[in-house]
C-alpha cells in the first residue's frame, strides 16, 4: 500500500461535505487526509464490526470510509453521529 493513499468521495459524502459551515467543512477534509495518509492508526479511524470499512469522528459527525485496492480511499459516507450507522 503506498501511502498516502488516493481520496475518492462518493457523491452523497461530496453533497453533505459541500452543505456544512466552513469551519467543520475543513476539519472534517483534514480528518480525511490523515486517514490517508495512515488509515490503521487507531488514533485516525477505527474498523467497523462485521464490515471491511472503517470510521472516524470529527465532532458530531461521522465519517465512513473504504480502504480499495490500489491505494485508494473512498469515502462512503458522511452523517451526524444519531444516523449515522443506520445507513451503512
Amino acid at each position: 500500500m503506498k501511502l498516502p493513499l488516493e481520496i475518492v468521495f462518493s457523491k452523497s459524502a461530496a453533497k453533505t461535505l459541500e452543505a456544512l459551515d466552513v469551519p467543520t467543512r475543513q476539519r472534517i477534509k483534514d480528518k480525511v487526509k490523515a486517514v490517508a495518509a495512515d488509515p490503521l492508526n487507531p488514533t485516525n479511524s477505527y474498523p467497523l464490526q462485521g464490515s471491511k470499512k472503517r470510521s472516524a469522528r470529527v465532532g458530531g459527525y461521522r465519517i465512513i470510509v473504504l480502504i480499495q485496492e490500489p491505494d485508494r480511499l473512498a469515502v462512503d459516507l458522511i452523517e451526524s453521529r444519531g444516523q449515522v450507522y443506520s445507513r451503512i
